[in-house]
């Protein structure tokens, strides 16, 4: 064990020291209506590996309450490709995420395509902005669904706030 605790000190200081990007940030929501309220926190660490091609793990908390209480603990691992830029400050990325539920008996999951936009505020600050996902469910988020899932949302999209290294 303190091998393995050793290996992986000396590979993160190795990955800070070398002149990668690496950042740290995720987001969070709620809503609240009548009789129902919904809160996420979605933490993530990732690594820019060049120009084109970045790997992130995140952590997605919800709880939901309203008829009872339910909570969801995600394991989010992803690969993002950088397809293009628009000026010096916003590029088009899509991401292929899969998410593991953690607390779920029936270990839900899902593989997704995730296409988005991200916007460099300034050196250190990234704003990313996911518009829908596409892919395989296996009971997400306790639907009770199994098979292909697709949905938009471009009036509320998906914001993630991030530190640059």
């Amino acid at each position: 064990m303190k091998k393995l605790v050793l290996t992986l000190a000396i590979v993160f200081a190795g990955i800070m020291s070398a002149n990668a990007q690496v950042w740290i940030g995720g987001g969070v929501g709620a809503q609240v209506e009548k009789g129902y309220t919904y809160v996420n926190i979605a933490p993530e660490l990732g690594y820019a590996i060049n120009d084109q091609w970045q790997v992130a793990l995140g952590a997605d908390y919800s709880m939901a309450t309203g008829g009872g209480t339910v909570n969801f603990l995600y394991l989010e691992p992803y690969v993002r490709y950088v397809g293009g830029t628009i000026g010096k400050k916003f590029s088009l990325f899509m991401d292929l995420t899969g998410d593991f539920e953690l607390l779920d008996a029936g270990k839900g999951y899902a593989v997704m395509l995730r296409p988005g936009i991200a916007w460099q505020a300034t050196e250190q600050f990234t704003a990313a902005f996911r518009f829908g996902y596409a892919g395989y469910d296996h009971n997400y988020k306790g639907s009770g669904n199994n098979g292909f899932v697709m949905d938009c949302f471009l009036v509320a999209p998906e914001i993630r706030i991030y530190y640059n290294f």
